[in-house]
């Protein structure tokens, strides 16, 4: 796959194939269809962007999945959630990850929950939708809320709060923090699908999923067997990774590792 100019910035993509992987013998990814999965956006607007485009010219028909944490923390979560619904009307598939989750616990409990989501990058998430950064501190926490009901819209908090917790396609699932690899997908409790668990990292799952994740913040992502993990920071590196796995290809070729990398930091 060659790159546009437009895209010289941005990391060429590579190829990885289980030659490449150490580790036990795993069966190799194979989803239903061609699927494009991307890592944490957290508000920056300027990766999705440059990612959109890269991927209407490279490789449109592939099922966009979005891993989650789309907001918080970077400069337009709002900027990033209209342009991610729109996305959704085309068949593209956005997962629900913690920062959203805490954004909704704000608003229909903001007594216990408000002031947590604001020092975990909700200021900057509310920046972004019009309100000022210390107003909502100012508040009364019910009157606070309000405000980010009002800001946000119903259409909008409606759409984050129906989105999945998890997307299977073969025997590749995207979720956002990662899998408990002691039960099966069924029998997941939706905490550990937006937060993680302890043995997710060095405990490998027996029945062949490839889980495809964000959440845990990596240098650069990364492919072993059974995991594929794509957060590479981007509200601060300025640098969006994501994976394409085409089922039409050889094992050798089947996932592509690409990155997006911004002039621009946070």
């Amino acid at each position: 796959m060659k790159l546009s100019s437009l895209f010289r910035r941005a990391t060429s993509p590579t190829r990885l194939g289980l030659s490449e992987v150490s580790g036990e013998s795993f069966p190799p990814p194979l989803p239903d269809e061609t699927i494009c999965l991307l890592g944490d956006l957290h508000g920056r607007l300027d990766c999705l962007e440059q990612f959109l485009l890269l991927r209407q010219r490279h490789f449109p028909s592939a099922t966009l999945i979005v891993l989650g944490d789309m907001i918080d923390r970077g400069p337009d979560s709002a900027g990033v959630l209209a342009r991610l619904q729109d996305a959704t009307t085309g068949g593209a598939i956005c997962l629900k990850g913690n920062h959203e989750e805490m954004l909704l616990a704000a608003i229909a409990n903001p007594e216990d929950n408000l002031s947590t989501w604001l020092r975990h990058g909700g200021r900057q998430a509310a920046a972004s939708f019009g309100i000022d950064e210390y107003v909502l501190e100012q508040l009364p926490a019910v009157e606070a809320a309000a405000l980010l009901r009002e800001q946000i819209g119903a259409a909008t908090l409606d759409w984050l709060s129906g989105l999945p917790l998890n997307y299977r396609s073969g025997n590749v699932v995207a979720v956002h923090a990662g899998l408990d690899p002691a039960h099966p997908l069924a029998c997941q409790a939706a905490k550990t699908m937006l937060w993680g668990h302890p043995s997710f990292a060095h405990q490998p799952r027996r029945d062949g999923l490839w889980v495809v994740y964000g959440h845990t913040i990596v240098e650069r992502a990364s492919k072993k067997p059974g995991k594929i993990a794509l957060d590479t920071g981007a509200y601060a590196t300025g640098k969006l990774s994501y994976a394409l796995i085409d089922p039409a290809l050889p094992e050798h070729e089947r996932v592509m590792i690409g990155l997006i990398n911004s002039l621009v930091k946070s």
